[in-house]
């Protein structure tokens, strides 16, 4: 499909702004500054399964890694010292295998009272052990604190190389790493909100192309775009996609139907706007609109089209998002060379700031909606960056000045 009359203009140039803005019109926010020491981190002591070497230690490792990527638990490999009592939490496991098959069992127990909270008792392939291990990880980190646990989700993101893009999909415990393709140019690659499929943008042949993925089956699909755009955004159904599409000196927002290939004008107002995030429901559309004095975060209803602003910290707001709750927006706010993430909660209409001192780009919510994977550059380095919302902790996910376009979604399997 060629949009032969639309030239679309990309919105890559806000990022350069962004960092090139100085001044700033402060608004009184709470503030939230992430300090890891002053959070007590809850401790789990894992020592290695018994039974099945060397599986069962190359799976109590895997368990040990993703319980401590939630960041408010520490995991442990040694064991507990007999006698003495402690706030700690251990596990117990045995590991069996029988005709192909997983059998793995684990108590879980309360070092202070010296009693078993929870028993479990699961059952895996040989061909995915891993997500058994998952299973277990989300159980134990549910059964001890508030959170859902973060295992059967996965991330997305684009590897810039000397001989062009990569895109890559993984599991959130860093386990089978999937290539998926390769073009001179990659952008904005985002799941679906089931996670079966993934849009983004590819330059390749002197045109940028839209491409669909099906995770699950592999089918692509494309869309040939005369010109530039912006990050693609889903709706809930998964069968439209919101765009941003330059048409001469306007860049305006658009509904696309994937399967007919129609393309509804969606705002025709003068400035640059761009798509960030739809809610939930598919009600409301999270967006970035510059009228000429700096781009300022908008919220438009899809039914009535009413817009109402919700952004005033200053002249430089963008890449606005729902939360998979539906109860908060994040978005990012530029003020004096640094990044903060402004945290909005829709109900309440109240705001928080979470300051990273450093440069933050990219934010994206984990399904579970308590945590955050950004784009940074922060005192451990350039990569990306989990924040947990409610500690406040944050931890370098992923190393690497040439990763690019984090994206968090379900893991479908």
């Amino acid at each position: 499909m060629r949009f032969s009359t639309v030239k679309v203009i990309l919105f890559l140039g806000l990022i350069i702004f962004f960092w090139s803005c100085k001044s700033f019109s402060q608004e009184k926010i709470p503030k939230i500054t992430i300090e890891t020491q002053v959070f007590t981190k809850l401790t789990i002591r894992i020592p290695n399964f018994e039974g099945e070497q060397p599986l069962s230690q190359k799976l109590s490792s895997l368990l040990r890694r993703l319980i401590n990527a939630h960041l408010f638990v520490l995991s442990l490999e040694n064991p507990p010292l007999p006698g003495f009592k402690t706030k700690d939490y251990y596990l117990k496991g045995h590991l069996s295998t029988k005709n192909n098959k997983l059998f793995l069992k684990a108590e879980l127990w309360d070092l202070f009272e010296n009693k078993i909270l929870k028993t479990y008792h699961l059952e895996g392939t040989l061909k995915k052990p891993e997500l058994s291990v998952y299973t277990l990880c989300n159980k134990i980190i549910e059964d001890i604190s508030n959170y859902k646990g973060l295992a059967f989700s996965r991330v997305s993101f684009v590897k810039r190389t000397k001989k062009g893009d990569e895109l890559y999909i993984m599991d959130f415990s860093k386990e089978n790493l999937r290539f998926l393709t390769r073009a001179p140019l990659i952008l904005f690659p985002k799941m679906s909100p089931s996670g079966r499929k993934l849009a983004y943008l590819v330059y390749e042949n002197r045109d940028y192309i839209l491409e669909i993925l099906d995770l699950y089956n592999g089918h692509k699909k494309q869309f040939i775009l005369n010109g530039l755009t912006s990050s693609p955004v889903w709706l809930p159904e998964e069968t439209k996609l919101i765009l941003t599409i330059g048409k001469k000196e306007e860049i305006n927002l658009y509904l696309l139907e994937i399967e007919t290939s129609k393309l509804t004008l969606l705002t025709s107002e003068k400035g640059v706007q761009q798509a960030g995030s739809v809610s939930k429901d598919g009600k409301y559309l999270a967006y970035v609109w510059d009228k000429g004095t700096g781009p300022q975060i908008y919220l438009l209803n899809l039914q009535t089209f009413e817009k109402q602003r919700i952004s005033y910290e200053g002249k430089y707001n963008t890449a606005p998002k729902f939360s998979p709750k539906g109860d908060y927006i994040i978005y990012l706010s530029q003020a004096g060379g640094a990044t903060r993430l402004i945290l909005y909660n829709i109900q309440t209409k109240t705001k928080k700031e979470i300051s990273l001192r450093g440069l933050v780009e990219e934010p994206s919510f984990s399904p579970t909606g308590e945590y955050l994977l950004v784009r940074a550059k922060l005192k451990e380095g350039t990569g990306f960056y989990i924040i947990h919302l409610d500690s406040q902790i944050s931890h370098l996910y992923l190393s690497g000045n040439h990763l690019l376009f984090p994206d968090w979604g379900p893991l479908l399997f």
